[in-house]
């Protein structure tokens, strides 16, 4: 026999061994990563959960946030463009575990976007992990999540929304990165 008549046979039986593996499989597919998010991905509906993690003492340093709790503010500016926020505030007792608990929930109740105030951002390297395997976009508020300990894997927020001068100016932004990723567009947080 040729050379060409094996390499021929090798590749058609290749294809066949294949084409028998090509059947259903009981795996969960691979969950699209919240970082590729695309406007080919069109983004969620508008009326979307959206979850919102924060401190007990949530006020911006230095802010002027006119008496008006942080909580309140996420909760008003969100439910006005739209969405139906779930915000969640971490007692002051175990603030870490708490955020942590309150992600993995926020994720089993299907939120879209998570904005995330963390007590201890290294903490939450596992919730946020759980996040974006399903799907979630992670934005953090202020500090990055996590800020140390990832050991190169990756876990980290998609986008941060830094503090500014006041809670009303730290929402809005939010507010705006939430709605770009409604629409499939990637945020513009510079």
């Amino acid at each position: 026999m040729s050379a060409r008549i094996v390499a021929a046979a090798v590749v058609v039986a290749a294809a066949l061994a294949l084409t028998g593996c090509q059947g259903t499989t009981s795996a969960a597919p691979t969950p699209v990563q919240s970082s590729d998010l695309t406007s080919s991905d069109g983004g969620f509906d508008q009326n979307a959960l959206v979850g919102v993690v924060l401190l007990q003492t949530a006020a911006t340093p230095g802010s002027t946030s006119g008496g008006v709790p942080l909580a309140t503010r996420f909760r008003d500016d969100l439910t006005a463009a739209g969405f139906r926020p779930d915000v969640r505030v971490a007692g002051t007792d175990d603030a870490a575990t708490d955020q942590e608990r309150a992600v993995r929930q926020l994720v089993q109740r299907g939120a879209k976007a998570l904005l995330v105030q963390a007590a201890d951002p290294a903490s939450l390297s596992g919730a946020v992990q759980v996040a974006h395997d399903a799907g979630v976009v992670v934005v953090a508020v202020g500090d990055p999540l996590p800020t140390s300990g990832t050991g190169g894997d990756g876990v980290s927020a998609d986008y941060r929304v830094q503090g500014s001068d006041s809670d009303a100016a730290t929402v809005a932004r939010a507010t705006a990165v939430v709605e770009s990723l409604q629409r499939g567009e990637k945020p513009d947080v510079g």
